[in-house]
């Protein structure tokens, strides 16, 4: 841990590079080269197409559901500004897989900069990131359901293996909930949270604990939370918002699927989406490149479609949702960082000397 913390961008460039290695060994020991190259030359452009629109839609339902968050707070920035932030901070968690708290990080420092106090953009920014790892452990669940009741899609042993997952969801979104609902259990569940990660900290990783900084973001949770009891109504379209955002999600993954001659049933939909994202959120390979796309492969050919297709697809899919926004991104928030050095430079030549006036 030590070691990232010191190189932590060759250390990222090594686990991409490593991901890159693994797409290309499932290339070249696992698919077929002349098929592979064949499902390429035929792929649907009107697929492709619908895949780019919906993933659009999903990352302007994303910037709308912390539109609607953020109006919560006594601070106004353009929505199209709050778009562009959303959709930069976004992008970065591809980058540094981490649960959404580098999303988290990189948007609160960009709000800074539009006078919003950290104070005001960390709680919302965690609110809003609670709402969408419940929704997206939601259709998860689903997809693992889907599973559990189609028995004859996987062996015995697979199906412990989706009796676990099952569980596992199933105790997620129950914590989250209860976290969400009842003040009693949250208390209870922060404290064994932070006694976890003190001991953690200690033990593994061998450095002091800071009580402080457990505390302050103990106190983040519980003003994140009452963001979001200030009203029902703006609650319920923060979640109809980020509902439709991971809706269009899928339909993106749906459509390269489709332009790679692949079609899902809607029950795999939701079990390939689950393998995807749970893969490329649980995983130290920066947004699980190689590791998604080998994942994805296997389980769907288990169940009886062509590896080739479907690792096609997936790859689509990686650069469709992952790398075009994170190219656009990295052009933003380049373009971002040189308005705000100019406006820093500007601002020093503007600024009134402190020097006495020379009376002589």
């Amino acid at each position: 841990m030590s070691a990232f913390k010191k190189h932590p961008t060759r250390n990222l460039i090594l686990l991409a590079f490593a991901g890159v290695m693994f797409i290309a060994l499932l290339v070249t020991f696992i698919s077929d080269g002349r098929e592979l190259a064949r499902v390429f030359n035929q792929l649907k452009l009107s697929s492709i197409f619908l895949a780019i629109l919906c993933m659009g839609a999903a990352y302007v339902a994303l910037g709308l559901s912390f539109s609607a968050i953020f109006k919560m707070a006594h601070h106004r920035v353009p929505f199209p500004r709050l778009l562009s932030i959303t959709f930069i901070s976004a992008t970065f968690n591809y980058i540094i897989s981490s649960g959404g708290m580098s999303t988290m990080a990189v948007r609160s420092f960009l709000l800074k900069h539009e006078k919003v106090p950290y104070s005001v953009s960390i709680p919302l920014s965690f609110a809003q990131n609670m709402i969408f790892n419940l929704v997206l452990s939601v259709v998860c669940l689903g997809g693992v359901l889907y599973l559990h009741h189609h028995r004859e899609l996987t062996s015995e042993g697979f199906q412990v293996v989706v009796i676990l997952c099952l569980l596992g969801l199933i105790g997620v979104v129950a914590s989250m909930m209860l976290v969400f609902f009842n003040k009693r259990f949250r208390d209870w569940f922060m404290k064994r949270i932070f006694s976890v990660m003190g001991w953690f900290t200690r033990q593994v990783l061998k450095k002091p604990s800071h009580p402080e900084k457990l505390r302050e973001i103990r106190e983040e949770v519980e003003v994140s939370i009452r963001y979001l009891h200030q009203g029902w109504a703006r609650l319920f379209l923060v979640l109809l918002w980020v509902t439709l955002d991971w809706t269009f999600t899928a339909l993106t993954l749906y459509f390269c699927f489709q332009a790679a001659g692949v079609e899902l049933p809607s029950g795999l939909l939701l079990v390939a989406f689950a393998v995807e994202f749970l893969t490329s959120t649980i995983n130290v390979v920066p947004a699980g490149l190689g590791v998604s796309e080998g994942s994805l492969s296997w389980v769907l050919k288990t169940f009886g479609y062509d590896f080739n297709q479907v690792l096609v697809a997936a790859l689509l899919f990686r650069v469709i949702f992952f790398l075009l926004p994170l190219a656009i991104a990295t052009g933003l928030y380049l373009d971002t960082m040189r308005t705000l050095w100019r406006s820093q430079v500007e601002h020093k030549k503007t600024a009134p000397s402190d020097l006495p006036p020379d009376l002589s």
